[in-house]
């Protein structure tokens, strides 16, 4: 049967039911046709070889039989998906942004409930769904210890919720903590920040919808420097710790005097920098510094 189709032929796929498809390998198909919707070269080999694990054949065998079916043309080393399979490609979008829709709200409860465990379970299972086990809005791989670190978030207490109310400390660090559970950052559309909390927040640098972002980016961001701090402070491998972070328009001079240097872990400056008078507030993270072999004999 094998010898006959490659004889007379692929068998003839249908592109929409592909694209709803409740199997793995034959929505991965549609998917990987999205990535040639602006023309491109191939995946390099490391991201051939994750695609061969998912696809129903190997990473070029499903190219040449989109090529075959219509879906894909190549031109030199570019590849670019057809007219013809652009509706299936839709399809398959439209799939990915009810799934995203009906997944969210789950997590939000989750926290909301302050369980993080829960909150990492359902972002783990939505993940596990996607092709390559990563949405293409999501952040990397989470770390076995991610949910506690989420977790520290909803119980933060530290001067920067100095001077807020108790409405706008909660809102913050649920806002905080879904994006940290997600491993991304978003602005939020000003109809969702309550009233409340936009006039709290309010700045006059900036709109209300950026201005809560930095807010969480911060609390995020803090509860991350300091997970960094004490795993590096218990351990025997690390001795120094490098403040890393942008050097842009919005770094203050506090921040941007200490980029780039390197510190005992045990005299690293507290971060955020109190100082900090940065509109969008201190952006600086600590950087584990691997120390050589020599060194560590030494």
């Amino acid at each position: 049967m094998s010898f006959l189709k490659n004889l007379f032929g692929a068998k003839k796929l249908d592109g929409v039911a592909l694209a709803n498809s409740a199997n793995k390998g034959e929505y991965a198909q549609i998917a990987l046709l999205a990535e040639f919707q602006d023309a491109r070269p191939v995946h390099d080999e490391t991201r051939q070889l994750r695609w061969g694990r998912v696809l129903p054949r190997p990473y070029a065998e499903t190219l040449e039989l989109m090529q075959k079916q219509g879906w894909l043309t190549a031109t030199g080393a570019a590849h670019q998906t057809t007219e013809i399979a652009l509706p299936f490609v839709a399809q398959y979008a439209q799939r990915l942004a009810r799934e995203k829709a009906d997944v969210m709200p789950k997590v939000r409860a989750a926290l909301e409930a302050k369980d993080t465990s829960q909150a990492l379970e359902i972002r783990r299972q939505y993940e596990a769904q996607q092709p390559l086990g990563q949405a293409d809005w999501t952040g990397p791989e989470p770390q076995m210890s991610h949910s506690a670190l989420t977790r520290r978030i909803l119980f933060l207490q530290h001067w920067l919720l100095d001077g807020l109310s108790a409405e706008t400390v909660a809102w913050l660090k649920l806002y905080a903590a879904e994006q940290h559970m997600w491993g991304a950052y978003w602005q939020l559309p000003p109809a969702e920040i309550p009233f409340a909390v936009q006039a709290e927040l309010a700045s006059p640098h900036m709109p209300i919808a950026e201005a809560v972002y930095w807010r969480a980016y911060g609390l995020a961001l803090y509860v991350d420097n300091q997970e960094t701090w004490q795993r590096c402070k218990g351990g025997d491998h690390v001795r120094r710790l490098e403040i890393t972070g942008p050097n842009d328009e919005h770094t203050c001079d506090v921040c941007r005097a200490v980029l780039g240097q390197q510190f005992l872990v045990a005299r690293a400056p507290e971060l955020p920098h109190r100082d900090c008078i940065s509109t969008r507030g201190c952006r600086c993270r600590y950087e584990p510094v691997l120390e050589m072999y020599d060194d560590l004999e030494a």
